[in-house]
């Protein structure tokens, strides 16, 4: 298996995207050509990948941004095949985009995880996440 950054958009990384979406959640919408492409040329988004002859199986989205505190990242959209799950290909992703932000001089990286996903929490927490004592609010407009 091989963890790296997207960073081009081919037909392969569609169908691997539709698959793999529903598994994070079925009301996300399908992301579009235009829509990968448009993130992994934004400046702000990365998209890395863990493949497996040829076959993206997982998925990780690092935001980076500047705020007047600091340089920050915020993870988004990690998702591992299900038929693949319980193999680390998660922990692998999550420590990669850990490994990105420490050679890039970003000290913070933040991320959310519905209380439900037990195993991603306990994941999390090992590799050094605490769970913070704030609120996290969404408007949906």
């Amino acid at each position: 298996m091989e963890i790296k950054q997207l960073k081009e958009v081919t037909p392969e990384v569609i169908l691997s995207f539709k698959e793999l979406i529903p598994q994070l959640s079925e009301k996300n919408p399908i992301p579009a050509f235009d829509d990968i492409e448009e993130i992994i040329h934004s400046g702000n988004s990365l998209i890395f990948v863990a493949e497996e002859n040829g076959k993206i199986i997982g998925t990780l989205t690092l935001i980076r941004y500047r705020i007047p505190s600091g340089m920050k990242t915020w993870i988004e959209d990690v998702v591992v095949d299900k038929n693949m799950r319980g193999k680390g290909i998660g922990k692998r992703l999550t420590q990669f985009a850990i490994d990105w932000a420490k050679k890039n001089n970003i000290e913070k990286i933040d991320l959310t995880s519905s209380p439900f996903r037990i195993e991603a929490n306990e994941l999390y927490q090992k590799i050094g996440f605490r769970k913070r004592d704030t609120n996290v609010y969404r408007l949906d407009v």
